[in-house]
């Protein structure tokens, strides 16, 4: 190799080295930027080979090489400007870039008390937990935003407490706590007390396709630790990520990891722990029966909305309801009968088309956006002589039936009986705040056994709504 041909391979190796050792996250102009300097280098050293004059090649190679040391310096420069410090995570583990005022939420956000709501402290809360990757945020975007499965492919991992207020009726009133998976919780310098004291459930992630031994541990120390904390908390496990997988190989995982899951309770002397288990996917609505088994375990008046489910269609001639909060399409109650997961997704299509429909033809000319209304009803016939009846509760909650034509033409009673259940819907909501304003305390579906107490779901109350 030519003399003249060394010095820019030197400075190129060099800048090489510098960006390496500073672990350099170049963006986008200052690649092109380096990469046209070293180019214009190897250029100047192959034009020296055919006879340009030694020293020019050698001069303008060196300033070359200068101009792409200083592109590299500013781009070190760059990626460190603004950038956190990192975080030490507890037993040495470096978590990465983190927000130096790392805390339980930030005093701007979800801020219901300074809004006029109630407080954050006062509703129930679902911890969302699990190893980092499993999908959980993925699970509160789908569910409770609306966002598309796909578009979960783009979100970035979770590098601090997420809470979202959910608060789309009286009946569906909590908060979702989204932890990330890197971090120890159980650590010293963290409040466990904090975290699980007003925690109505607490919602593990698995993920399916993965080695879960991991995982199966930080469940057994977290529901634990949990249950030393708050023995009342409802402990849910989600075996996520299952739409890849074959129904036997679905049912095995899951029966592995219940098993595994319940022996290590049981060797610790903590079999009294009850643990869920549910398969889901974001991709069907697995993932939506599985939280609507979540959020009623939350709702202490769920035997009262049974039994007025069980009374309307015994008297309609219905096959099937569901009383659906429209917004997250979570049904807070259903009849007797088991539940058919083909039904439940006819009943989640429905309301989709239901809401969408409203959105474009049912805005009124007052500019009130407001287009599901008192008189927002809908009914599809199938072709396998079945409809799909669907009628208004309140400004969140709908009922949706099933049941044959036949039935159906008995319409003028079905309606008549669905005003009497919409009726007594209205009584339990009447008795909730009533109890609430007697006890000073606001409208609270975390503790069960305190609202049971003060009379809220009292068999007294109940034969009042039903007679």
């Amino acid at each position: 190799m030519l003399p003249w041909a060394v010095l820019p391979c030197q400075c190129l190796s060099l800048v090489m080295s510098v960006s390496v050792i500073g672990r350099v996250s170049v963006c986008h102009w200052s690649c092109r930027c380096l990469s046209l300097v070293v180019s214009v280098s190897v250029i100047v050293s192959v034009i020296g080979r055919v006879g340009v004059c030694h020293w020019s090649c050698q001069c303008l190679s060196l300033v070359m090489s200068c101009l792409s040391l200083v592109v590299s310096v500013s781009v070190i420069g760059h990626s460190y400007d603004g950038e956190e410090e990192a975080f030490p995570g507890p037993q040495g583990i470096n978590v990465g870039s983190f927000p130096k005022d790392f805390r339980y939420g930030g005093p701007d956000e979800y801020d219901s008390e300074a809004a006029g709501g109630p407080s954050a402290d006062n509703k129930p809360r679902i911890l969302l937990m699990g190893r980092q990757r499993s999908g959980k945020s993925s699970i509160q975007k789908v569910v409770f935003h609306k966002m598309s499965p796909n578009e979960t492919l783009f979100l970035e991992s979770t590098t601090k407490i997420i809470k979202d207020d959910v608060s789309n009726s009286s009946f569906v009133q909590f908060q979702i706590w989204d932890f990330p998976g890197q971090i120890d919780f159980f650590h010293p310098t963290f409040d466990s007390e904090m975290i699980f004291r007003g925690c109505g459930a607490l919602i593990f992630v698995i993920d399916a396709q993965d080695d879960y031994t991991s995982a199966l541990q930080s469940l057994h120390e977290t529901v634990t630790r949990a249950y030393k904390v708050n023995p009342g908390i409802k402990f849910e496990v989600f075996i996520h990520k299952v739409d890849g997988l074959s129904d036997d190989y679905k049912i095995e995982t899951q029966r592995d990891i219940h098993q595994r899951a319940n022996d290590e309770l049981a060797d610790i002397g903590f079999d009294s722990i009850n643990l869920n288990f549910y398969l889901t996917s974001i991709y069907d609505h697995s993932i939506f029966e599985a939280f609507s088994k979540v959020v009623q375990r939350l709702i202490p008046q769920l035997p009262t909305l049974e039994n007025l489910l069980n009374i309307f269609i015994s008297n309609s001639g219905i096959e099937k309801a569901f009383l659906f909060d429209v917004v997250s399409k979570i049904y807070i109650a259903t009849d007797c009968s088991p539940v058919d997961m083909q039904s439940y997704e006819l009943c989640c299509d429905m309301i989709d088309v239901v809401i969408d429909i409203s959105c474009i033809y049912g805005a009124k000319e007052d500019g009130d956006n407001e287009t599901f209304d008192c008189q927002s009803s809908s009914i599809i016939r199938l072709n396998n002589a079945t409809i799909l009846y669907l009628r208004e509760v309140n400004r969140y909650l709908a009922v949706v039936c099933i049941l044959r034509e036949d039935s159906f033409e008995r319409q003028g009673l079905i309606d008549y009986n669905f005003h009497c259940f919409r009726k007594a819907i209205q009584e339990v909501f009447e008795v909730q705040h009533k109890m609430a304003a007697l006890s000073k305390l606001p409208p609270d579906l975390n503790d069960t056994a305190t609202i049971q107490s003060n009379g809220l779901v009292g068999q007294g109350h109940t034969s009042d709504v039903l007679s």
